[in-house]
């Protein structure tokens, strides 16, 4: 039994780090994921990787062929529709709840992160074309996903979480060229909406962020 825990753990790290890979742009959409030269590079089992990939798979990052085997997901402008037609629901929902439910600490946390948002730089200096520091990434991950901490449904929370997730996707292949808006005041308004128990407010600024997203990479696509 410790033996297949280990192994677990070593798949999950696996994980992890290629999924923050897939969402940072270190793979091409649609490029191959060689079982056994991840094994060597990642100094761990066949199995293992493939245990790995199989989970990324399922949360729609990987795509998994009988005869070809793993490979980065491809992008596609319908399912990035779908993609934010469903945040648009589901992030939404789930917002409105926090908002209702989330108590103080959950406001201060909510503080913290945005604090922490608003004093990281989005985009690494020097580049011709605009590319994401990871920090801000992870920091930006924080935030949204503070904003619906509170809610009580942690079916919705994981709904929201994979959505995040593919999102993330397209957000980091098909980045903007040129700083298309003025994301620190668009996180103040939602951050001042979602603290002053504004739930209608609150999502009309939400949604209204998640649609010029949609926007911007529809732009880039």
């Amino acid at each position: 039994m410790a033996k297949r825990n280990g192994s677990s753990t070593l798949s999950e790290n696996v994980r992890k780090k290629l999924q923050s890979d897939i969402l940072t742009g270190q793979y091409e959409p649609g490029s191959p994921l060689k079982v056994a030269e991840l094994a060597k590079a990642f100094e761990v089992s066949v199995a293992v990787v493939r245990e790995a990939l199989t989970r990324l798979a399922t949360q729609g990052l990987v795509q998994q062929n009988p005869n070809h085997g793993f490979s980065v997901k491809t992008a596609s402008e319908e399912e990035l529709n779908y993609i934010i037609q469903a945040r648009l629901i589901n992030e939404s929902e789930a917002l409105r709840l926090s908002i209702a439910y989330g108590d103080l600490t959950w406001e201060s946390n909510v503080i913290a992160v945005h604090h922490k948002l608003s004093q990281t730089a989005e985009y690494k200096e020097g580049n011709e074309k605009l590319v994401v520091r990871e920090e801000w990434s992870e920091i930006h991950r924080q935030f949204h996903y503070e904003l619906i901490a509170a809610c009580p449904n942690p079916v919705l929370l994981d709904i929201c979480s994979n959505l995040w997730d593919l999102s993330e996707f397209y957000r980091h292949c098909s980045p903007p060229q040129q700083q298309v808006r003025d994301g620190i005041a668009e996180h103040k308004a939602l951050a001042d909406a979602v603290l002053s128990r504004d739930g209608e407010r609150a999502t009309q600024i939400f949604r209204a962020h998640i649609q010029l997203t949609a926007e911007v990479l529809f732009d880039n696509q």
